[in-house]
């Protein structure tokens, strides 16, 4: 049952993610058990894993809807996540192992094969390359409670969605990002790695927000 709950938690919170649940729609259950051919309890399961993570609202005898996020609620969890995430990137930088700085090479590498390919679902590739990406940088900062923080953070936002919302050249700006904050690391320059990581953020925070709300922040 534990993996029917995970699949069903995993392609409702990719839909949502992706825009094919827009913000407001009803999620019903009867529906998305017809969609997946599955029963209602990893349904359930799935929308109460979604509203613990505040991708899904449930409204007394009205049910689960997608929930709409405001500008304000995206302005915060990018700015938390620019001063949180280049502070994991600085100690990234002065206590990494090789084989975490391998891995943040080898991401970029499979990031920019994946632009390269541009298969029909290489946005979805490239999001869950950047959460790779991102999750690797975190996990090398040895600091579980500021990990524990910054991936609630991701978790209750649709930020986690931004490269569906990406020009090919917001694409580009991130994986060059993404390259300079390896080198960083992998030479321990931590000034250097916070530097980058706040800045890659604070960009991506302006492209999100321009293409999903037709204007960026000054």
């Amino acid at each position: 049952m534990a993996g029917a709950d995970d699949s069903v938690y995993a392609v409702v919170r990719g839909r949502i993610v992706s825009g094919a649940y827009p913000p407001g729609q009803h999620l019903l259950e009867s529906v998305l058990t017809a969609e997946l051919g599955v029963s209602r309890s990893p349904v359930r399961a799935a929308l109460r894993r979604l509203t613990e993570e505040s991708l899904v609202i449930t409204e007394p005898h009205r049910g689960a809807f997608v929930a709409q996020l405001t500008r304000s609620d995206i302005d915060e969890v990018f700015d938390l996540r620019q001063n949180l995430e280049s502070k994991a990137a600085g100690l990234a930088a002065l206590i990494r192992s090789d084989d975490e700085a391998d891995a943040l090479f080898e991401s970029v590498r499979a990031m920019e094969a994946i632009i390269e390919a541009r298969s029909p679902s290489y946005r979805a590739e490239l999001l869950a390359n950047n959460q790779e990406f991102h999750d690797l940088i975190l996990a090398a900062a040895r600091a579980p409670r500021l990990v524990q923080i910054v991936r609630t953070l991701t978790a209750s936002s649709l930020s986690l969605g931004a490269f569906y919302y990406y020009s090919d050249e917001d694409i580009a700006r991130s994986v060059a990002f993404h390259r300079d904050l390896a080198v960083a690391i992998l030479k321990q320059h931590p000034e250097v790695a916070a530097a980058l990581m706040a800045a890659h953020l604070g960009i991506a925070h302006h492209a999100f927000v321009d293409r999903r709300f037709g204007d960026a922040r000054a």
